[in-house]
């Protein structure tokens, strides 16, 4: 039987080899995506390490807060601190380093280096100790007046610059000004390195002002003597100035490449979902390829029966054949999984340094590939293999066995009760009734997803198939009649193929109507609430605050200006009363870390928008209003009432709530409206916000304005056209405009994510050609025939290529319906805990825009099937058997 099962399997690998491109490409995005975090995370963490090679010690402010969008945020440390850790025995160098986010590099076109987007632009200051020196010199010298800096051989050979040339950089200080490059730098030992950020280096004094943090250090770094380890530099300093955090240079270096590491493994996480729902896919078509391949067999198959074969020789023979395939699957996708990320790591070496663009081939990678490639194929064999043992001997006498368990009552009753069960999960999540309504609704859908498509899609797929064909049958067409009649004789069939093809489409119509929404949701929320005319916005994402720090009064200047208010954001800690005893109580401190442990005590961490209550009640409707906002001085808050109902807060309730710049501080409910506007839950003035706030956050980030009843609004605009034209940071905005930049990120996401799932419609795709190329030599002798009575090559060509039509419009219309129902409902829970941040929309020129590129591919994929069939000698095709 196994040389059997081997000959078999040898005589029709063509009909196996599209089988095994669906596990190639599922194995090869899995693997790739592993081989490149990999080597991503070690080349990452190389140049971290090269970074920070000099340190032995480091010294830091415990006060600090966790983001969600990367670094924690930490205090300053004074630059006396630098003479207090230099003293400490053992200490051979200690040094104030600035290291922080701020202002951008101005290209050769006057736009911001990046366009906001990637690695961001960071300040360094020149530090003399060649030991203690984040990075090397590989030309020129130090900056030594403030007019001068040395950047990174990346950035000047992007640029064309060379020692001597001039920089522009925009500054919320000074607006955009030239800098002379008297220095060229880059990691490692000869500076041939890059970790992809943008380093410029300023002297001491000139990286702190424009940082606003004038003798202030983001940390202090030490060396030690000869002789002297970390570990006890790091202790001693520990000892001698307790009330600061002392990390060892490896404590430190570990602390930074783990944070780096985390958003690699995010990365890798997200990519691999994609590649998971495109082996999904593969096994619907494998399984419907093994499918017709015993269903052809089964003379073949009966004959064995006859002659002695067991049911269990059979099955096993089948899941041989699946395992061959499995392994040869796994070998060229991981071949294939090789080279993908073989050729991105050469594309991202054009950005940073890359450790090595061969990646290293690690034996968890080969075994993932082996598990999942023979995994998936066996897992989608056993049914057809189990339906393989059934065929009784006399099935010998035969021609061909007829799939008739299409619509067993046995299916009817699974189908139906997974069917109960998601419509009963949808409910009580929509009703809020259970744990997690979102989850309720997700498996809801999830369960609804495989009744339709896998159990319950041969019962929807005869009536369908014959309805879709009807048109094509219109004016007594035979070719539309005979297609509509293949579809629906084997409706299991139809539906494997299909089903492929509707998960790919669910997902694609569920992000679609999501995104959609969302932004619907954005718009409608801006529109309704924000009534000024422009908004002054910074046009990088990578920078808090790029407006210079005059602006907002250079606006008010401008005639036809009513009124004009600016928005700061930042982070903060709003804290209970177990929160506040806990303040001063030492936490579980880190490998590495000696001192004084971070001193943020527990509790809810969330943006908050630094207003002027004088005139941010005026550019934003905020509803109804408790209190007033003359009430909104230094040392209070406004918040949003659903915010406030939540925790039991009422106007007059005194609120300890942690800043980073100045530890747990009271502050009072002042007013309670009834709308935010975008995260404005929490509302500072800037009273309170600026002496509260680190310098990252104490600059500008978006100016509403307002015009005079009866100005010249063009006029305005123009004005403010011209009072920004030199800073490329800023942008002037009409509410139109400024509702797309607020919704244009979800656009970039939406594209990252139909190109990740255009994967598994290429599988689905693949799918339906196979189906129709097997389905096609399974015909033979029945096409034969049709030709001999008299149909022409083109009208066959058109029987299946309409057939193709049937099943591609059946998998993309039941994809579309079950997204818009998981729309419907996941749009309805969420409203539910967030009224406003869901509206539910139809985006209907993008579905049927799904609608028409699904129908089409599924016939283009058809077009090969279709011309083999009409290229058959009629007369082998009759005698075939």
């Amino acid at each position: 039987m196994i040389r059997i099962a081997l000959k078999d399997l040898f005589a029709r690998k063509r009909r196996l080899v599209t089988t095994g491109i669906a596990v190639v490409l599922g194995i090869a995005f899995l693997t790739g995506t592993q081989l490149l975090s990999v080597s991503l995370s070690d080349s990452i963490k190389s140049l971290v390490g090269d970074v920070y090679s000099g340190f032995d010690a480091v010294v830091r402010s415990p006060r600090t807060q966790e983001t969600p969008f990367g670094q924690p945020i930490r205090t300053q440390v004074p630059a006396g601190l630098v003479d207090q850790v230099a003293a400490v025995d053992g200490v051979g160098a200690a040094v104030g380093v600035v290291e922080s986010p701020g202002p951008e590099i101005v290209g050769n076109d006057g736009k911001v280096v990046g366009g906001g987007f990637g690695p961001p632009t960071l300040v360094y200051n020149w530090i003399d100790d060649e030991g203690l020196r984040i990075g090397s010199l590989r030309q020129g010298g130090p900056p030594t007046t403030a007019e001068q800096i040395v950047i990174d051989f990346r950035t000047a050979d992007s640029l064309g610059k060379q020692l001597g040339d001039e920089l522009s950089i925009a500054t919320t200080q000074d607006g955009v000004r030239p800098y002379q490059i008297v220095g060229i730098s880059g990691l490692g030992d000869d500076g041939s390195q890059s970790t992809g950020v943008r380093p410029i280096t300023f002297t001491t004094a000139e990286a702190q002002r424009l940082l606003n943090q004038p003798d202030q250090f983001n940390f202090v770094a030490a060396r030690a003597i000869d002789g002297e380890t970390q570990a006890d530099l790091a202790a001693r300093i520990g000892e001698e100035l307790p009330e600061w955090q002392v990390l060892t240079g490896e404590a430190f270096t570990a602390e930074n490449q783990e944070q780096i590491s985390q958003f690699v493994d995010i990365l890798e996480i997200f990519v691999s979902v994609f590649g998971y729902v495109a082996l999904i896919v593969a096994i619907f078509i494998i399984y419907n390829t093994f499918s017709i391949i015993i269903t052809q067999r089964t003379r073949e198959t009966a004959l064995l029966r006859a002659v002695g074969a067991t049911r269990r020789q059979v099955i096993v023979a089948t899941l041989l054949e699946a395992i061959v395939v499995g392994l040869v699957a796994a070998t060229f996708g991981l071949a294939a999984g090789f080279a993908l990320a073989t050729l991105l790591l050469r594309v991202l070496s054009g950005f940073f340094t890359i450790s090595s663009t061969v990646p290293s081939l690690a034996g968890g990678v080969v075994v993932l590939a082996v598990v999942i490639g023979v995994g998936v194929t066996v897992l989608s064999a056993v049914i057809p293999a189990i339906r393989s043992s059934k065929v009784p001997p006399v099935a010998a006498i035969t021609e061909v066995a007829v799939d008739r368990t299409a619509i067993s009552v046995s299916r009817r009753i699974w189908g139906a009760a997974l069917v109960v069960g998601g419509v009963a999960l949808i409910g009580t999540g929509l009703a809020q009734t259970g744990p997690n309504p979102l989850y309720q609704v997700g498996g809801g859908a999830l369960a609804i997803l495989v009744s339709v498509a896998v159990i319950l899609g041969p019962l929807i797929a005869r009536p369908v198939s014959r309805a879709i064909a009807a048109p094509f049958s219109l004016g007594g067409l035979i070719d539309g009649r005979l297609a509509g009649e293949n579809a629906a004789r084997s409706p299991k069939r139809t539906a494997a193929a299909a089903a492929a093809l509707t998960i790919g489409v669910t997902l694609v119509t569920l992000i679609a109507i999501v995104a959609s929404s969302i932004k619907a949701s954005a718009d409608d929320a801006i529109s309704s609430s924000v009534k000024a005319d422009f908004v002054v916005a910074t046009a990088s994402l990578t920078s808090f605050g790029a407006i210079p720090a005059d602006s907002a009064d250079a606006i008010r200047e401008i005639p036809g200006v009513a009124e004009v208010s600016p928005i700061r954001f930042t982070l903060l800690r709003l804290l209970d009363p177990v929160g506040v005893a806990s303040a001063t109580t030492a936490t579980t401190v880190p490998a590495g870390q000696l001192g004084a442990p971070s001193d943020a005590p527990p509790g809810e961490d969330t943006f908050a928008l630094g207003i002027d209550p004088a005139s941010w009640f005026d550019v934003v409707d905020s509803g109804g209003l408790e209190g007033s906002p003359e009430d909104l001085t230094a040392g209070t808050m406004a918040v949003e009432r659903k915010f406030a109902t939540e925790r039991g807060w009422r106007v007059g309730d005194t609120i300890p709530v942690y800043f980073v710049a100045t530890g747990v501080q009271p502050v009072r409910v002042a007013v309670i409206y009834d709308e935010q506007l975008g995260q404005g839950s929490i509302l500072l003035p800037l009273a309170t916000f600026e002496p509260n706030s680190l310098p990252l956050f104490n600059t500008d980030s978006q100016i509403f304005v307002t015009t005079e009843p009866g100005a010249d609004t063009a006029a305005v605009k123009a004005a403010l056209d011209a009072q920004f034209a030199d800073i490329p940071t800023v942008s002037v905005q009409d509410l139109q405009e400024y509702i797309q930049s607020q919704t244009g990120p979800i656009n970039v996401f939406l594209g990252i994510v139909y190109a990740l799932l255009g994967l598994a419609i290429v599988i689905a795709l693949i799918g339906i050609a196979n189906t129709l190329s097997l389905s096609v030599l399974e015909r033979t002798r029945e096409l034969g025939l049709l030709r001999a009575v008299g149909m022409t090559r083109w009208q066959l060509r058109r029987t299946i290529l309409i057939e193709a039509a049937i099943i591609a419009v059946f998998g993309t219309l039941m994809g579309l319906v079950i997204g818009i129902v998981f729309a419907g409902a996941l749009s309805v829970a969420i409203a539910a805990d967030n009224p406003g941040i869901l509206t539910f929309q139809l985006p209907v020129v993008q579905l049927l825009v799904i609608v028409a590129v699904a129908t089409i591919a599924g016939v283009v994929a058809a077009l090969l099937p279709a011309w083999r069939a009409s290229r058959m000698n009629v007369l082998e095709a009759v005698s075939s058997s």
